[in-house]
């Protein structure tokens, strides 16, 4: 794999202002947005954990009925 070449200037005002906030270099605030966007996307739930997830709490829900019952009198 080749090395990191970017000249997009847009990118390259996003590294600036990101640099200036974090008061570090362009290169260093690069680096860590990409550190942070990877730890950020592998501790992201998949579709299984989130399905799971949804099983669990709508399990707390019970058995009710859906059906609808009209009030006493108009039926």
């Amino acid at each position: 794999m080749g090395e990191l070449s970017a000249h997009d200037d847009s990118l390259n005002d996003l590294a600036e202002a990101l640099a200036e906030i974090m008061g570090v270099t362009k290169t260093e605030a690069v680096r860590q947005a990409i550190q942070n966007e990877i730890e950020r996307q592998r501790s992201a739930p998949t579709i299984d954990g989130q399905i799971a997830a949804l099983q669990e709490k709508v399990k707390d829900y019970g058995f009710k009925s859906t059906r609808i019952v009209p009030p006493k009198g108009k039926r």
